[in-house]
């Protein structure tokens, strides 16, 4: 056990992470970025929609922080076998501010590395504005409940890199994989276009009766994607998507979200 974790600290103290500069709940006033990476699943989705037929892929790591991420994921599957985690956030030398977490599914594990002093980590179990409660967390998992409970971290000296291990998956999620696997599955995929008007979309859906699971709709903007999904029944095709992308034209799009090998038949 204390050899995994001797060989994962010993790789983040000397690790350079890059800077993560979207984690803004979690800044003190006036910072702008702090050293922190994902590693993992991440949700890809436009103003909470689905426009690639996935929405969860694993996040492209710098190549200096692969090994990193290896040997954390090594370390939760030893010691966490019975939770499952999709994804792992990063966070170095950073005295995190007061924060709760809105996307994560159920409770989360927690563990910091390193020579660092002090480092507690404080959880406002009877409100954020009440008192917290002092974690030790230095080389030992602790769980709790991130959508649920404020923390942030003590004050403290040396090297301190903490590791949170968490789930992002929710119904109907789909991941990058299944959605590559699915589509290989197929001999073909329909793809069927709506560029400006949705009048005739059952008759064009009718019209593959005993494909429907080959279907696949794009629209090219969400005015007519939000039409499209009141229209029509969804159980009968396996997704309506919408192109996020204005330098692609649709047949574009569709071609940068589908493998290069898959037969198509566009339905225009």
């Amino acid at each position: 056990m204390e050899d995994l974790i001797n060989n994962l600290t010993n790789e983040l103290v000397q690790l350079k992470f890059p800077n993560n500069t979207s984690r803004k709940n979690i800044f003190q006033e006036g910072d702008t970025k702090y050293p922190g990476f994902v590693g993992g699943y991440i949700r890809l989705q436009l103003m909470g929609r689905n426009t690639r037929g996935y929405n969860l892929k694993l996040k492209e790591l710098p190549e200096r922080c692969n090994k990193a991420y290896v040997l954390a994921k090594q370390l939760g599957e030893r010691d966490l076998p019975d939770f499952k985690f999709t994804s792992i956030q990063f966070n170095k030398n950073y005295k995190i501010a007061k924060h709760i977490d809105k996307n994560n599914t159920g409770k989360s594990y927690i563990i910091a590395v390193g020579d660092y002093e002090g480092g507690e980590l404080l959880i406002y179990f009877d409100g954020k504005d009440n008192p917290p409660t002092a974690i030790d967390i230095k080389n030992k998992f602790y769980t709790f409940d991130g959508n649920k409970y404020y923390r942030e971290v003590a004050d403290f000296t040396g090297n301190r890199i903490s590791l949170v291990y968490y789930n992002i998956e929710k119904p109907p999620d789909i991941y990058y994989e299944d959605f590559i696997n699915y589509v290989n599955s197929k001999n073909h995929i329909i793809c069927i276009l709506i560029k400006d008007d949705i009048t005739n979309v059952n008759q064009r859906v009718d019209n593959y009766k005993g494909q429907e699971d080959k279907i696949i709709i794009f629209c090219e903007n969400k005015q007519l994607h939000n039409k499209c999904k009141n229209e029509i029944d969804e159980k009968k095709y396996y997704n309506i998507l919408f192109k996020d992308r204005k330098k692609y034209t649709l047949t574009e799009y569709v071609r940068k979200i589908l493998p290069n090998d898959t037969f198509i038949i566009y339905d225009n």
